[in-house]
């Protein structure tokens, strides 16, 4: 009788550790429900569906490779996001989704890639591909820190899109840290042998932060119209591929694109037959009409000829 009472024990004791260490530990939940989008399952899936539906982006030629898309509440930058999601329905060869968000909570160099099992939002739990979060943390520069993902909400922010535009894939949950000099280079050359044509990279990115609360006011009139001006000409490098360029045009207006960082990784990474299309460019100005503080959304994707399928077949993006 002990020893079955003892064996029943050491059963549950067992079972407790599992569910300390592979059970809570292994879900990254949901931070942002409730709050920066709607926090039940039913409300959450109309919400997206319905900026899916009234989205009309111009649609790319050949088999879509990557997006930049907006990270913001969904009341403010959703419809833009819906823009580039759009190309997403109906696609079923999407397997694996690669997102570098940025880090707005957390200094660190290189990127962290979370080492969980999935990410939960109302719509239920992504699965993280594990095999690829193994592979990537064996860079010097790539480690798994939890704290830059705990509160990030860069990230997270993409998913339901995600959820409901393809039917089943893996997430790799790339948080971006401070990069400089060759560091874009060579994280791009870690992330390239992942890109095969199952695989779709996210970008997740706001454009110009303006007013006094950002600490960035380069202009006190039309600010509508220069905020636009300053955006489209980031947005003609990015979609001209000019990495160059695009670090160029940063240093010399200040602009404060916070995924600048994940979109200059993006640029590293695209193959030389890439075209890049502006799907739709908004302000958050535009959706409130008060543009003292503004945040600027633009969607943007990139496509390949369909023939492009091995990442053998890539190559690296001349600086232009």
């Amino acid at each position: 009788m002990k020893y079955i009472i003892g064996v029943v024990g050491i059963f549950f004791v067992v079972l407790l550790l599992e569910h300390y260490c592979h059970g809570r530990d292994k879900v990254r939940h949901a931070i942002l429900a409730g709050s920066w989008y709607p926090g039940t399952k039913e409300e959450l899936s109309r919400t997206v569906a319905s900026y899916i539906k009234h989205a009309q982006p111009q649609t790319p030629q050949g088999r879509l490779y990557a997006l930049i898309s907006p990270h913001a509440g969904y009341r403010f930058s959703g419809q833009a996001a819906g823009f580039g999601y759009k190309l997403l329905q109906g696609n079923d060869n999407i397997r694996r989704v690669i997102i570098l968000a940025p880090s707005h909570h957390l200094g660190f160099r290189g990127l962290s890639v979370l080492d969980v099992d999935s990410y939960e939002t109302p719509l239920g739990l992504v699965e993280v591909d594990q095999e690829a979060g193994v592979l990537l943390r064996e860079h010097p520069m790539i480690d798994s820190i939890p704290s830059a993902h705990s509160r990030e909400h860069s990230l997270e922010i993409q998913l339901p899109f995600l959820q409901e535009t393809l039917k089943k894939f893996k997430l790799v949950p790339v948080v971006v840290g401070q990069l400089s000099g060759n560091d874009y280079e060579i994280l791009a050359d870690a992330l390239r042998p992942l890109i095969d044509e199952n695989t779709l990279v996210i970008a997740s990115s706001d454009f110009t932060h303006f007013g006094a609360s950002f600490g960035y006011m380069p202009f006190k009139s039309d600010i509508k119209e220069n905020l636009a001006k300053l955006d489209g000409k980031a947005v003609d490098n990015i979609i001209s591929k000019n990495f160059e360029g695009f670090r160029k045009y940063l240093s010399q207006t200040g602009a404060t694109i916070c995924g600048k960082d994940g979109i200059s990784i993006l640029l590293k990474l695209l193959p030389s037959q890439a075209e890049g299309t502006k799907l739709v460019y908004y302000t958050s100005g535009d959706v409130t009409g008060d543009f003292t503080s503004s945040v600027s959304y633009a969607s943007i994707a990139f496509t390949v000829p369909h023939d492009l399928s091995s990442p053998l077949s890539h190559e690296k993006q001349a600086d232009q």
